[in-house]
């Protein structure tokens, strides 16, 4: 079962890195689209027909990639909705008649997909979910070998975190029909994947005479098992809320958005926020639970533990951030700069405290 547990967690670091690049490609593809059509228009073509042209050009492609996506569902609705845009709008109609685009994926919905892109963006889905598969598979074969919840550890909560934030980002993917951030969500995947290796090589951590290394405090007890899971789970959902944060800034605060083919400011902004009011619970969730369970273990609720404190900073950045943007309805870079901060704050929670800080939670094995 050892052989077949690092076949799996391999696997996962392979499908992360063909993830992010298949999503690299599918980005890359919309930016070079939106830079043809740009190029078309500068060069006094007409606007109808720079609009037209790269929706029918499409059409009659015969590339591989093109014999490929052809084989995929939904190709052929696609491609008919697109070619109606472009001629209503070689016939003067507003171009928003036939949305092609969801408005949480690219600023223009009727940017034009080629069929690489959409290859490559169907690409990234399916490597994601085969991605999410094989970490669960990994966590599932992890406890059958320690007995225990497979978060335990800084090598385990690094597993862990990469497949509940592979989770977190299929759920927006499919719920708002975006796939923009999947660079984001499975290159961070591929990092947090790459920091248990180090992790586990350096301290011992991945090796099985490790795998039965557990205090007493963390042995047997259930409130123990949900409360660290509160927290992971909401670590994803705020990788999220970063990664929509850093588009923010990118787009900035102009009513016209800067990049054409990237999710405009507001919609950045919209997802980040459905992000927190997600994460934002289950971390309180978590907090609470954990101060149950030190009660437990300790004698006492509460004791400023570092690790306790940044969980209390973080919590307390994340309030104010839906304080700002849902009772004072404040939107922009300030809420973008909020969500950042929320960020950093998780990471010196998760990895700041286990190298840096001292105290109860050193349990990591990382001191």
């Amino acid at each position: 079962m050892f052989t077949m547990y690092f076949a799996f967690f391999n696997a996962s670091v392979a499908l992360s890195a063909l993830a992010a690049l298949a999503y690299f490609l599918y980005t890359f593809n919309q930016y070079r689209t939106d830079q043809a059509t740009r190029q078309k228009l500068r060069h006094g073509k007409g606007r109808a027909r720079a609009n037209a042209r790269p929706v029918l050009a499409m059409a009659g492609a015969q590339s591989g990639w093109g014999r490929v996506l052809r084989m995929m569902p939904g190709y052929v609705a696609n491609q008919s909705a697109q070619m109606s845009a472009a001629m209503q709008r070689a016939r003067g109609a507003t171009a928003t008649a036939v949305p092609l685009r969801s408005e949480f994926d690219v600023a223009d919905n009727a940017l034009p997909v080629s069929i690489e892109g959409q290859t490559f963006g169907r690409l990234g889905s399916l490597l994601t979910w085969l991605l999410a598969f094989t970490l669960a598979i990994t966590l599932v074969m992890r406890a059958a070998i320690t007995g225990h919840a497979p978060w335990t550890n800084m090598y385990e909560a690094s597993i862990a975190l990469a497949g509940f934030l592979m989770l977190a980002y299929i759920y927006f993917e499919r719920r708002y029909q975006t796939r923009t951030l999947g660079v984001g969500a499975a290159g961070m995947a591929l990092i947090l994947l790459l920091s248990a290796i180090w992790v586990g090589n350096a301290f011992g951590q991945a090796e099985p005479v490790a795998f039965k290394k557990i205090m007493p405090a963390l042995q047997d007890n259930p409130i123990l098992t949900i409360h660290v899971s509160m927290m992971i789970v909401s670590y994803a959902f705020f990788i999220v809320a970063f990664l929509c944060g850093a588009l923010m800034l990118m787009q900035g605060d102009a009513a016209k958005p800067r990049y054409a083919w990237l999710p405009s400011g507001e919609a950045a902004d919209e997802l980040g926020y459905r992000a927190v009011t997600i994460g934002f619970p289950l971390l309180a969730l978590g907090v609470i639970l954990g101060a149950w369970w030190a009660n437990y273990a300790w004698g006492h609720y509460w004791s400023w533990d570092p690790k306790e404190t940044s969980a209390l900073i973080t919590w307390l950045v994340y309030a104010v951030y839906l304080h700002a943007r849902g009772m004072r309805g404040m939107r922009g870079k300030t809420m973008a700069w909020l969500l950042i901060g929320g960020f950093a704050a998780t990471l010196f929670t998760y990895f700041g405290v286990s190298f840096i800080v001292p105290g109860f939670h050193s349990y990591a094995g990382v001191k």
